[in-house]
């Protein structure tokens, strides 16, 4: 996974932050609806693994796109994904007062796709 520090807008937002980044690109075989299925299915469950009680919503702005907020510690971390036929591609916008914590969020939001991606 690559971090870089980078402007970062979404959906709905008037403005873009300046945060630290990190990619992904997870190879599945599942193809785009089942994936979505299995990442759907998933999301309910995530919220529990936040440390500190944190928050998770998901919107999906397009049939191929979730975007997923977390709030945890008064910070917020944005995850933006596409589902394709044979992977889950990814970026998660990290705020800079977190940017040093930017690998294990990242990994952390990669592995939990990769969990849910593998569960039927």
């Amino acid at each position: 996974m690559a971090k870089r520090v980078t402007r970062v807008s979404f959906p709905n937002e008037k403005e873009s932050h300046l945060m630290a980044s990190v990619n992904f690109d997870i190879p599945h075989s599942l193809g785009h609806a089942e994936a979505r299925r299995r990442i759907e299915q998933g999301l309910p469950k995530l919220e529990a693994k936040i440390p500190g009680g944190g928050q998770v919503s998901s919107e999906w702005p397009a049939e191929d796109r979730l975007i997923l907020t977390i709030i945890a510690m008064g910070q917020t971390v944005k995850a933006d994904m596409e589902i394709a036929d044979t992977a889950l591609r990814g970026t998660v916008a990290i705020p800079m007062m977190l940017s040093m914590m930017a690998g294990p969020i990242g990994e952390f939001v990669k592995t939990s796709a990769e969990k849910m991606l593998s569960k039927a």
